[in-house]
């Protein structure tokens, strides 16, 4: 019987180890749980962030690009007409085109000493890599 007895005793030891130990793994998983939850939620700001920024700066960086298109496309424009101008006529309505068009390039230039598109493209690509590695 002290054989029994003790392999019951040894057996209540072992179970009450392992509810003991039981509760503390218990908390500790909670605890992994709700760091991961912790961590996943930033995750998710910097996706909403993404979401949020991207458009703006792609908008922000159409209308920019865009105003300097128009004028460098016009001085493109009028530079080929005039090129390909034949007769007196059209190289002075050419050159008058031309004349406006640089007008034009010289009050943004006044306005705007440093044009912004390569800057606001640069700043675009910056803010997107920034994300993009808070999220990594």
């Amino acid at each position: 019987m002290t054989r029994d007895t003790r392999s019951i005793a040894l057996l209540m030891l072992v179970v009450l180890v392992g509810v003991a130990s039981s509760g503390c793994s218990y908390n500790r998983f909670v605890g992994q749980e709700e760091a991961i939850k912790a961590q996943w939620a930033q995750v998710e700001n910097q996706l909403q962030r993404r979401n949020d920024l991207i458009p703006n700066l792609v908008e922000t960086t159409k209308g920019v690009a865009q105003q300097e298109k128009d004028v460098f496309g016009q001085i493109a424009e009028s530079r080929a007409r005039l090129a390909g101008a034949r007769s007196p006529e059209e190289q002075m309505e050419a050159a008058n085109q031309q004349s406006s068009a640089l007008a034009r390039l010289l009050v943004v230039v006044e306005n705007y000493p440093q044009l912004k598109s390569n800057e606001t493209f640069n700043r675009l690509m910056d803010e997107l890599a920034g994300t993009e590695n808070r999220l990594a």
